[in-house]
């Protein structure tokens, strides 16, 4: 018996199992004694309690709107790359609360995107096909953003330089050109490659592209109207600029929901802005509580069970859309 076969199936250790969640502990603990340190508690309060229970209704309804558009994103997505059947745009949507739960409650953010994965493999003729068109919506949401983010830059009052940064800037595409070569020229990499279903409908494909920016739009509209409710002083192209930054900073593997990366991200850049730092945390938080509502829909929806099977819904949809094309 070969080495890795007197492996397979020994259990891990112990410290290799709680590894990870010892580390996100740390570094959101970290990051958390940062803030707190540095935050003007008696600000912090006093921001808190000018937000009202009006602003948080408008701003959960602003996210419950943005959760339903990302499951009409996926089915267009799923169009134009020739998913059949194709699922109803209700049950994606709903499928969609289910994966932002799993996003925004399992560290990793990724755990939402497998669960959407595997439920559509039936709708495609490889099994890595539905798993490649959600890496596809993940590319073609950051690429929006990427737009929103340069626009807020052209048009905000100087906020950061982007010469300082354009050394990361170029370090991250030349890791993404790095990766696409990589996918191309090695074996396994290349045999994935090939399974990325043929592109039959680019009008679906636009269309997510064009709702990705709403999204963005809604997104960051969260942000604003929380900004006027703490009377923050800053313009809707600055947090353009901000908001970006700080969603990106969310995705650290490290974070639950985002938390700790994304304040420590949006105390830092709108302090440039002139904002305070007990204000600017009440800010996120803000925007976290409404995340962690909206992401509580998708769990009860799990627990309840609602409506959430393939079975059933594919063959009625299927027969009242026109095929792609």
């Amino acid at each position: 018996m070969s080495a890795p076969e007197a492996d397979e199936g020994t259990p891990r250790p112990a410290w290799r199992r709680w590894l990870p969640v010892v580390l996100r502990v740390v570094v959101v603990g970290a990051i958390g004694w940062w803030l707190w340190a540095r935050a003007d508690l008696d600000a912090l309060g006093g921001a808190v309690r000018r937000l009202e229970l009006t602003t948080l209704a408008l701003c959960v309804a602003l996210g419950l709107t943005n959760l339903a558009l990302a499951g009409v994103r996926w089915r267009f997505l799923m169009r134009a790359f020739g998913a059949q059947p194709l699922p109803s745009a209700g049950l994606l949507v709903r499928l969609t609360a289910v994966g932002l739960f799993y996003n925004t409650y399992v560290p990793g953010s990724v755990g939402g995107d497998v669960v959407r994965g595997v439920v559509s493999r039936r709708n495609f003729d490889t099994a890595a096909a539905s798993y490649l068109v959600v890496v596809c919506e993940r590319l073609i949401g950051l690429s929006a953003l990427a737009l929103v983010f340069l626009a807020g830059v052209a048009l905000a009052p100087p906020l950061i330089d982007l010469w300082s940064v354009a050394p990361w800037i170029g370090g991250l595409v030349l890791i993404g050109v790095a990766v696409l070569v990589a996918a191309r020229i090695s074996g396994r990499l290349a045999a994935l490659w090939s399974q990325i279903p043929r592109i039959t409908d680019m009008s679906g494909l636009w269309a997510a592209f064009g709702i990705s920016f709403v999204g963005h739009a809604l997104n960051i509209g969260i942000f604003w109207t929380f900004a006027r409710a703490l009377h923050l002083g800053v313009g809707l192209t600055t947090l353009m600029v901000v908001a970006p930054l700080a969603f990106v900073a969310a995705v650290v593997p490290l974070a639950i929901a985002g938390i700790g990366p994304r304040e420590a991200a949006l105390v830092g850049l709108l302090g440039l802005a002139g904002v305070g730092e007990g204000e600017a945390l009440a800010l996120s938080l803000g925007y976290a509580a409404v995340l962690l509502v909206v992401a509580g829909v998708g769990g009860l929806l799990q627990l309840l069970g609602v409506g959430l099977s393939l079975d059933s819904d594919t063959s009625r949809s299927s027969a009242t859309d026109p095929p792609p094309g």
